[in-house]
């Protein structure tokens, strides 16, 4: 049975940077950039531990991977 698909969504929250994962959020983080570094390292980590994992930057509606260990 394959792991479950780790997301990690960056968005703007409350007015602060934060990441959502599985509906928790975490943060806040002073700079989007901040959450993208923290987020994508944490991604890794999962990855690595063999969970499909990635990055997402939520803008709007929309989203843009940034980063992925998942393979189309």
């Amino acid at each position: 049975m394959p792991l479950p698909h780790a997301r990690y969504i960056v968005l703007e929250h409350e007015s602060a940077w934060k990441i959502n994962l599985n509906n928790k959020y975490y943060g806040p983080f002073p700079t989007q950039q901040e959450a993208v570094d923290t987020a994508t390292d944490t991604a890794k980590k999962a990855s690595e531990a063999g969970y499909p994992a990635s990055v997402l930057l939520m803008k709007g509606t929309a989203f843009d991977t940034l980063w992925t260990s998942v393979q189309d």
